[in-house]
């Protein structure tokens, strides 16, 4: 199966209940006695249990341990050899690790119940046979109570692709898989010397407990209220089928279990091709807004993204100046919007709480995340700019902002005292707009955790008060896409991963509408939840150079974990004193590579940008083009593996409804010519190997004269020309630094200005030389004039014979 195929979707089944069959049980006693689990309340410990479910069987023996793993209709065996695992562990408070001794089956063969060390232990399991896969719940445990149970690990001989994060192991022809079914149960895969194993375990919450958060290594996580902070209650489900339908099985376990299985118009959206739309990143307001909608429309896009909408994080109240009545301005624009067939999304910092929000200032929330808390040893007066304290150990984690928590004021501090009496020193009193005030002896002062980005955090109520705020928001404006960024934010409650699929979760439970997702964080909870993810950031690079290894690479964790393909976000930029303009050839290489891979990105730009760009209108009709392409399947399998190519480059235009030309490309690397050395010495005029892979055609090129770096005007440069086997052609034009001169073949040259856009057209004073097929040389020189030197850049373009596409 081809993820994401418009042709081959995978069957997915309605949300309805799921096949509740009895256990199939095989047992086996001594003297070979088989006794029914249904005809007695129990079968005495000594015997050992097979499970079968679509095509897994597994096998317990009489000590709760796993001694047969395997494909039932082939009946290959897939636990290594000699190797066994424990169904469930109990890892105790002092760090032992527990395996049961004993196992009995009771409630008609319904429930195990696993017994640790001399009896003093027992763990009842409630097992549940699908017609696709096992289920196994924790109901109950007796004895103390440990920090951490553990599903497995299981043991497998499978290697070839291994799903670490959702929980999925395949070899050419079949998976075992692992889904843990609620928050708490956090699951995955890795790899192993005998193959790779499938794991789970969940946490005790309801004590405190101490863990590494970010650069803090011993934070005392609070006890957590409520059944998910109990071991009980933890369960997985087992399934194994062929290869290829391991994305199909998790959709159906997602709708027989209960778990999230977001649609996209009426399909799961792990398989709609919606999933892998690309889309604008840009900002607006309901004056701009048509503006941006015909952008959009231009491009193809189907939905518009505002990366900053928000007043400040926490609250999520709505910017004034873009949204000016607040929900019902967005409301405005998403109605709009939807009028013309296009839907929108806001970006966030999920819990991230700017100090500008109302949960900071005039007065600060009570339930803010602390990194630590102490006492006054004595009282203190609104001045004190020394504060004393009886414990510095939390504060010693200084962070960015440095606060301290006193009743409703904030305090900002320098330093603490390096001896006692401890001390925190050099306090701005009433920080971030709250009160100064006296403070009697014993009171309690707090440390909040902060952040780079210079915001505070929720604790885990807090946090499901800014989760409702941002279903809310959804519900009321309509939006249809988020990503959740700094997710990672929510591990300072100390609930972990827990807390970062709750607050997810919360989410996603809330929305009265479909709603497109990702995140910075992936694990395996949110994998469900999220449609896809989509990584790899443009800041201050060219399209071409914006972390492009990184994005490759994350194709081959998505084939590996079973999203669909995504290539990041890309900028579509004007000139600056740093970078380039973006052309129409850079955003053709990401969208080439775009349909190589059958996946979307997100462009970044904004209205100011594309007003200057003189290649606005043919950035726009290209990215329309090729995903249209991509979205219809045009491109054959042969074709696309022509675009994953290395250092390949097209060009794509329309030739008919449903038919396109793919014109293969091949660059040179830019060549450098430093025009003054010239001047002042002919002979070392500078000669470049060009190699035209594809056969004779004109010399083409783009030439740039850099702007001087620093910061004056520069000289300009005139009369560049190309000389190749004796036949040479002069363009008879003046340059300015930062302007280009383009060649394409037919006798004439382009001047552009930094942002392409066209100034003037100059014809060469000869016949265009020729590129042989094969290597050759490029003789070139120009004249130097007007000051300091403008160095100059040249990049040769050769172009291949068209293909025809769809």
């Amino acid at each position: 199966m081809v993820l994401n195929s418009p042709n081959e979707r995978p069957v997915v089944p309605s949300r309805a209940a799921g096949d509740r069959r009895l256990i199939r049980l095989s047992i086996v006693v001594p003297l070979m006695l088989l006794v029914s689990p249904l005809s007695a309340p129990g079968v005495p410990s000594g015997a050992s249990t097979t499970l079968e479910a679509g095509a897994l069987r597994m096998r317990l023996d009489s000590t709760g341990q796993v001694s047969s793993m395997g494909d039932l209709l082939q009946g290959q065996e897939y636990l290594p050899p000699g190797q066994s695992a424990p169904l469930l562990s109990l890892v105790q408070q002092e760090g032992r690790t527990d395996r049961p001794t004993a196992m009995n089956v009771t409630q008609a063969g319904q429930e195990l119940q696993l017994v640790y060390g001399g009896g003093e232990v027992t763990a009842t399991i409630q097992v549940r046979v699908r017609s696709t896969h096992l289920v196994f719940e924790l109901k109950a445990l007796s004895g103390p109570t440990p920090k951490r149970i553990l599903w497995g690990p299981f043991p497998t001989t499978i290697r070839e692709t291994i799903g670490e994060t959702v929980g999925v192991v395949r070899d050419d022809r079949f998976a075992l898989g692992l889904q843990g079914l609620n928050p708490k149960t956090y699951a995955g895969a890795s790899a192993s010397g005998s193959g790779s194993n499938l794991y789970a375990y969940c946490e005790d919450r309801t004590r405190e407990r101490r863990l590494p958060v970010g650069e803090v290594k011993d934070f005392l996580a609070p006890a957590v209220a409520g059944a998910d902070a109990a071991v009980q209650g933890s369960s997985i489900a087992l399934f194994g089928c062929r290869a290829d339908q391991a994305l199909e099985m998790i959709g159906r376990i997602e709708v027989a279990e209960g778990l999230p299985h977001p649609m996209l118009d009426g399909l799961w959206a792990k398989v709609s091709p919606e999933a892998t739309r690309s889309y604008l990143i840009m900002p607006f307001d309901e004056r701009n807004l048509d503006e941006v909608l015909a952008i959009a429309r231009q491009a193809g896009l189907k939905y518009i993204y505002h990366m900053n909408p928000f007043k400040s994080w926490g609250h999520f109240e709505l910017a004034p100046g873009e949204f000016p009545q607040g929900v019902v301005s967005l409301r405005r624009c998403v109605e709009r919007a939807g009028q013309v067939g296009i839907r929108v999304g806001v970006h966030t910092l999920s819990n991230f709480i700017q100090p500008t929000d109302p949960y900071v200032s005039p007065v600060p929330h009570p339930r803010l995340a602390r990194l630590g808390s102490s006492r006054l040893p004595g009282p203190i007066d609104a001045q004190a700019t020394i504060i004393p304290i009886a414990d510095p150990a939390p504060f010693r984690h200084r962070q960015w902002l440095s606060t301290a928590v006193l009743g409703q004021e904030l305090v900002q501090y320098e330093a603490v005292s390096e001896s006692q009496s401890w001390a925190l020193l050099g306090c701005q009193r009433g920080a971030f707009g709250t009160t100064a005030a006296a403070h009697a002896a014993g009171a309690d002062i707090g440390k909040l955790w902060d952040h780079s980005y210079r915001v505070f955090f929720p604790d885990l109520e807090l946090q499901d008060e800014m989760a409702a705020r941002l279903a809310d928001l959804f519900n009321t404006t309509g939006l249809r896409q988020i990503s959740f960024d700094g997710l990672e934010g929510c591990q300072v409650t100390g609930a972990a991963e827990y807390a970062e699929a709750r607050f997810v979760k919360k989410c996603f439970d809330g929305w009265q509408q479909e709603v497109i997702s990702d995140s910075s964080q992936l694990k395996h909870f949110t994998w469900h939840i999220h449609t896809r993810m989509n990584w790899g950031e443009p800041w201050g690079k060219a399209v071409r150079e914006g972390m492009p290894e990184y994005r490759f690479k994350n194709q081959e964790y998505f084939r590996r974990n079973l999203l669909p393909p995504m290539l990041g976000w890309f900028q579509i930029q004007s000139a600056s004193a740093q970078l380039e303009a973006t052309s129409l050839d850079d955003v053709e290489w990401a969208l080439a590579k775009c349909a190589a891979l059958n996946a979307g990105c997100a462009w970044f730009t904004s209205l100011d940008v594309l007003r200057r760009l003189g290649q606005t209108n043919a950035i726009l009709t290209a990215i329309s083009q090729w995903d249209r392409a991509r979205h219809t399947g045009a491109f054959s399998d042969a074709q696309r593996a022509h675009l994953r190519e290395p250092g390949s480059e097209f060009h794509l235009e329309p030739a008919g409804e449903g038919r396109w030309r793919l014109t293969p490309l091949a660059f040179s690397h830019v060549f450098a010519y430093d025009s003054t050395r010239v001047a002042t010495q002919p002979a070392s005029a500078p000669t470049w190997e060009v190699d035209n892979r594809f056969a004779e055609q004109p010399l083409r090129f783009t030439l740039r004269v850099v702007p001087h770096q620093g910061g004056g005007a520069g000289g300009f440069i005139a009369n560049p020309t190309f000389e190749v086997n004796g036949r040479q052609a002069t363009f008879p034009v003046r340059l300015q630094p930062g302007e280009y001169l383009v060649a394409e073949g037919d006798g004439r040259g382009l001047v552009y200005d930094a942002d392409w856009n066209l100034l003037r057209t100059t014809p060469a004073n000869s016949a265009i030389p020729q590129l042989s097929n094969g290597r050759q040389t490029v003789r070139f020189r120009c004249e130097a004039a007007g000051g300091s030197t403008s160095p100059v850049q040249v990049r040769f373009k050769t172009l291949g014979p068209p293909q025809p596409v769809g």
